[in-house]
């Protein structure tokens, strides 16, 4: 069964938030690597992973994604700060910051 994965992620100054979505996070987090060494890339500059919950449908995670990007950025900071207070890098933290999240109907 595949894994349906909504994510927030930021820049290394936390100016720019944004949730996104993907199937393979360490896939995501390997793009995310490579294209910080990239000289070819304009804008903000996406470096880490802050927040991410997991769903089995790709409509649920579509849902959620699109609930997130009508957050304001007062909202999308305290949902950070709940799982992820310091706004760590998903790569620094455990697994565990993977959650099943619960399917709104």
């Amino acid at each position: 069964m595949q894994k349906h994965i909504v994510y927030i992620i930021t820049d290394a100054n936390r100016i720019y938030v944004e949730a996104g979505y993907c199937q393979d996070i360490s896939l995501k987090l390997f793009e995310l690597q490579n294209s910080a060494n990239s000289f070819m890339l304009c804008g903000s500059k996406f470096s880490r992973i802050v927040h991410t919950e997991e769903f089995d449908t790709f409509e649920a995670a579509e849902r959620r994604k699109n609930e997130l990007n009508t957050f304001t950025r007062m909202q999308k900071e305290k949902l950070i700060r709940r799982y992820n207070p310091n706004w760590l890098g998903i790569h620094t933290l455990d697994t565990t910051i993977i959650k099943k999240a619960a399917v709104y109907a």
